[in-house]
């Protein structure tokens, strides 16, 4: 076989063979690769946000008592000791919270009447007041699992008071007089704040603490007597306060 020959076999035989190895490449699928999707991480919507309420007990309350000049024949005086509030707050982080608080102070209820044949007269009047506080703390650190603090806050004060009384002395008619009276007035307020706070569960904290509440400006209503009446200015009251915190986180 000549050389000339041999080298048109060859390439007969590689022509021929092209059709099958384009077959094979058609037949590969080179690998697709697939982007893994990021990892899931809910968001805490709550992190850092907690409710809050409390009661108080007020052992000193600011109201002026009675003097009265006439002894009266039925006398009521009662003043609810009893403080409630309610709020939410936010932690900035382990040593930094603030929160928002409402809260009611029920006041002093008074009635009283008195009647001799010549003179009688009746009287009653109630004051009480709606607290919103901003209060910030620092709580001192975690020791045995109490968690002391302190803090300070301001606010808004809305006090009310009413009063119906009448009076009347028939040698003096002159003196008689029938009076009904109903006022709110808005104020400035602010607290100082310590207590001691503990865990009792992942989220519920049981916080005590005391609070000094002033609204220097705010007025309530007082009797001198059973016909003499008269507006007074400035209310403190010292408070020991329970209650709970949870975490909504």
């Amino acid at each position: 076989m000549t050389t000339k020959l041999r080298i048109v076999l060859a390439l007969a035989a590689a022509a021929s063979a092209l059709p099958l190895s384009g077959a094979f490449a058609a037949d590969y699928d080179p690998p697709v690769y697939v982007d893994q999707a990021p990892e899931y991480t809910p968001v805490e919507v709550g992190s850092g946000w907690y409710l809050r309420g409390d009661l108080a007990y007020l052992p000193e309350r600011d109201y002026e008592h009675i003097d009265f000049s006439l002894t009266p024949v039925t006398f009521s005086d009662h003043e609810d000791p009893l403080f409630a509030s309610v709020g939410a707050g936010y932690h900035f982080n382990d040593y930094l919270r603030a929160e928002l608080n409402f809260g009611y102070l029920p006041g002093q209820k008074v009635s009283a009447s008195y009647s001799d044949g010549t003179v009688a007269a009746a009287a009653s009047f109630n004051n009480h007041a709606w607290t919103g506080m901003v209060n910030g703390y620092v709580d001192l650190g975690t020791y045995v699992g109490l968690t002391p603090y302190i803090g300070a806050g301001i606010g808004l004060f809305q006090s009310n008071h009413k009063i119906s009384a009448s009076y009347s002395d028939a040698d003096n008619p002159a003196d008689n007089f029938v009076l009904s009276d109903n006022e709110t007035q808005y104020s400035f307020a602010y607290t100082l704040n310590a207590g001691v706070a503990y865990q009792l569960s992942k989220n519920v904290m049981l916080d005590v603490g005391y609070q000094y509440l002033s609204a220097p400006d705010a007025e309530y209503q007082t009797m001198q007597a059973l016909n003499s009446y008269s507006i007074g200015k400035g209310l403190d009251f010292h408070q020991i306060k329970v209650g709970l915190r949870y975490d909504l986180w």
